[in-house]
């Protein structure tokens, strides 16, 4: 417990060392779903009932995953001697990659989502507080959904994210080049829309189908892309590197 509780604290102080650049990602993606609800927007021709609906017209392999990688990759400018400081051996390096995965992914969803009910209500009970049908111009109005699937696609969004990330710290520790596992996963992640679709489906399709497994699977998938990273951290060289990550 106190292992974990430590790492915990490195990677608040990461974050806190690259505050700045967090903020400037935040800002964009804020300012970006905020023009979303202004009348004579792109998304005003588009109908929309929730904020499960709103967030979805942001297209995730387009939007949300980009933002997301520029978050993550801002806070793994960590130096690596700080790092080696902190921690008795090279697995734990890996641990703590993960660990800033989840941290950063969680906050992510929390800022995305939070935007999203922000948003939908300033919509709702501000900008259109009569409007009761379907609009010539103004095509949403937004209403709640099922509480239950709400929190069903916060726990998607939340695990594919964290998947991805772990997915981007594995290829950056392959290729030792964070801007070409930027692009790399990036492709990845855009032609899965077009050919497999597993993300769409995991949030179109599977909360009507086996969402418990579904949970249950990609937290097995977390856990063991997390292992991975731990394990094959032994087995790097942190002192050949600028810097960390």
């Amino acid at each position: 417990m106190m292992y974990f509780k430590k790492n915990i604290c490195f990677v608040w102080q990461d974050l806190q060392l690259n505050k700045t650049s967090i903020k400037m990602v935040i800002g964009v993606v804020a300012l970006l779903m905020i023009l979303g609800t202004v009348p004579g927007s792109e998304n005003t021709l588009v109908r929309w009932h929730s904020v499960k609906d709103f967030i979805l017209l942001y297209r995730y392999e387009f939007f949300h995953f980009p933002a997301f990688l520029c978050l993550l990759g801002s806070t793994f400018k960590t130096n690596s001697w700080i790092i080696l400081r902190r921690y008795t051996n090279r697995a734990q390096i890996g641990t703590h990659k993960v660990f800033m995965v989840i941290f950063c992914a969680l906050f992510f969803s929390f800022i995305v989502f939070m935007l999203g009910v922000l948003c939908t209500a300033f919509v709702k009970y501000i900008v259109y507080p009569n409007m009761k049908n379907y609009h010539a111009i103004f095509l949403y109005v937004p209403t709640s959904s099922q509480p239950s699937s709400f929190v069903y696609f916060v726990c998607m969004n939340f695990l594919i994210t964290t998947i991805l990330g772990i997915i981007f710290v594995i290829i950056n520790d392959i290729f030792a080049h964070r801007f070409l596992s930027v692009v790399i996963l990036t492709t990845f992640v855009i032609l899965d829309r077009f050919t497999t679709s597993i993300i769409p489906y995991l949030f179109y399709m599977s909360e009507t189908i086996s969402p418990i497994y579904t949970i249950m699977i990609l937290s097995v998938i977390v856990i063991i892309l997390g292992s991975i990273v731990h394990f094959s951290s032994t087995y790097k060289n942190y002192y050949t590197q600028d810097d960390l990550l």
